[in-house]
């Protein structure tokens, strides 16, 4: 159907700049501070932490992130601290609670569990948090175990999103992940009995070698160690990572296609939904109403998100906010005509296909174009149940491509209509 796969929302989003021709601009600091002594907008918001440190670096991995070797993490929890102080003493900031705060990185926990709550500690001082504030942290399994994930919910974590990738010894070797296939699956069901609050897994597929039964496998595991959310991914080969350079000096053999990449994705996503889990998003299976999933939807819904730490982005008071470095972070002015079409593309994320939904801000015309879109992508397969349409199976595993079809057709429908 489509001669190549965009296999994340952060693909779509980048057709989506260039579709409407965004890219940011530099705003000075000051226009950004004065919008912070004003009062909030009312939206609904976020915080997110950035911890840039992990103890070993996965071979698939090229995000905003360096070895721990050497670094002061006293310091950079210090660093952290400063930050929450400084953001606290803005009414925008303190005058409305934050409804979730999510630790990414890197991997959040190489910090101890003292350096962790005093980090909650501030924040609970400094900045007002809603009576059911989700708090997440992504981690690895060498990096949690049962003990620290107690004394973290202890200190008001009750979200852990854990990176298993793969149960398979050989996939979790090829990966650079800690423990074999049996040593995770033992490590999981640990944290499971420890750890009372939402328990998510990042679960990758199609990566080199992978055959069907290890897919399979996968599948089952999540079934029978009883999380409560599974995101499964295809791998994305990351310029720098270390698993892209074995591949380009042919260390390694991938050779892979749509319908190899297609057969394991079905393979996942149908064991889970026999298994009980629901489509939440395109990349995330959950079982019902185990995982509120609440700093997504907020980022999705144009809240806004508090950026805390080096590498953190976000948007607050009409501004982007990127940090990166102490003292020093890229602000820009906020795109309007962009957080229109992402909030579609939010929509699209979440499986949403009514066209009188997307379309609602944009006139009659456009919803035509629009379910004339729709409606074609139901007549092939990838979307079931008109009028309200929700992805089939080949409709998740081509679901951005598909959104962002429906955004060039909203967008084109637009622009033809100025003229």
């Amino acid at each position: 159907m489509f001669p190549e796969r965009f296999r994340s929302h952060h693909d779509a989003e980048q057709k989506l700049l260039s579709a409407l021709g965004s890219r940011p601009v530099q705003a000075d600091w000051s226009l950004l501070e004065k919008e912070l002594k004003k009062k909030p907008s009312g939206k609904k918001r976020g915080i997110y932490f950035h911890v840039p440190h992990c103890d070993r670096i996965c071979t698939f991995c090229n995000l905003n992130r360096k070895e721990r070797k050497g670094a002061d993490l006293d310091s950079y929890t210090d660093f952290l601290v400063s930050e929450i102080e400084v953001w606290g003493t803005y009414a925008y900031v303190r005058e409305q609670p934050f409804e979730a705060v999510y630790f990414g990185g890197g991997t959040p926990t190489v910090l101890s569990v003292e350096q962790l709550a005093r980090v909650l500690k501030a924040l609970r001082s400094n900045i007002p948090l809603s009576a059911d504030c989700e708090i997440s942290l992504e981690s690895t399994l060498h990096n949690l175990g049962p003990d620290k994930a107690a004394a973290l919910e202890e200190a008001g974590v009750n979200r852990f999103s854990i990176g298993i990738q793969t149960f398979s010894g050989r996939g979790r070797k090829l990966l650079g992940r800690s423990h074999d296939g049996e040593g995770a699956v033992k490590e999981l069901g640990k944290l499971r009995r420890a750890f009372q609050g939402t328990l998510g897994i990042d679960i990758i597929y199609s990566y080199p070698g992978q055959s069907i039964e290890e897919a399979s496998c996968d599948g089952k595991m999540s079934l029978e160690n009883d999380v409560d959310s599974v995101s499964v991914y295809s791998l994305m080969i990351q310029g720098s990572s270390s698993l892209a350079r074995d591949i380009n000096e042919g260390k390694l053999t991938f050779m892979r296609t749509l319908e190899c990449e297609r057969e394991r994705h079905h393979t996942l996503y149908r064991l889970l939904r026999e298994g009980g889990f629901e489509l939440l998003e395109l990349s995330k299976l959950v079982r019902p109403g185990r995982d509120l999933y609440r700093y997504i939807r907020i980022l999705y819904d144009n809240g806004e998100i508090l950026p805390v730490g080096l590498g953190a982005g976000g948007n607050i008071a009409g501004f982007g906010v990127y940090s990166m470095a102490p003292g020093q972070r890229f602000v820009s002015p906020g795109n309007t005509r962009y957080d229109f079409y992402h909030k579609i593309l939010g929509f699209l994320q979440f499986g949403v296909y009514d066209p009188e939904i997307i379309t609602r801000d944009l006139g009659q015309a456009a919803e035509h174009a629009v379910r004339e879109t729709i409606e074609a992508y139901g007549a092939g397969g990838f979307l079931e149940g008109a009028p309200g349409f929700r992805p089939s199976a080949d409709g998740v595993f081509w679901g951005n491509n598909i959104a962002v079809e429906i955004l060039n057709a909203a967008i084109q429908n637009e622009e033809s209509a100025k003229t």
